[in-house]
């Protein structure tokens, strides 16, 4: 099979794939929306490079060995870019749960504090 439809069709597939994952990883709540959207446009990116001849151009210069390790290397940096984006979004996701847990300690202060004017005004 000739390089440049391998590293095209790879690049297809690496977009299907990672526009999967996206969606699985978000339905899961394991990916934040906006984090999420990044990806998904990241895999339409891949998509568009191998599928459109303008963008995909570069293929037809690159050897066998070049394109598989060039899969490899893209393959681990993806890997290691959602990886990144899970523990983002697990660090926000928490932030977001302690904002609403300190407010409720706010408002429970408030109450305790109002109480205890009540009780302080009446002796």
């Amino acid at each position: 099979m000739n390089t440049a439809i391998m590293i095209k069709t790879g690049l297809v597939i690496t977009g299907i794939v990672i526009m999967a994952l996206t969606f699985f990883l978000h339905a899961i709540r394991k990916v934040t929306v906006n984090l999420a959207v990044v990806w998904e446009f990241l895999g339409v990116a891949a998509i568009l490079t191998g599928v459109v001849p303008a963008f995909s151009g570069w293929c037809h210069f690159l050897a066998r060995g070049t394109a598989i390790a060039m899969f490899v290397i893209g393959i681990l940096v993806v890997w290691g870019g959602y990886q990144l984006c899970i523990l983002i979004s697990a660090l926000s996701m928490k932030n977001q749960e302690l904002a609403m847990q300190v407010s409720l300690l706010n408002q429970e202060n408030e109450k305790i504090l109002k109480e205890l004017e009540k009780i302080t005004e009446e002796k």
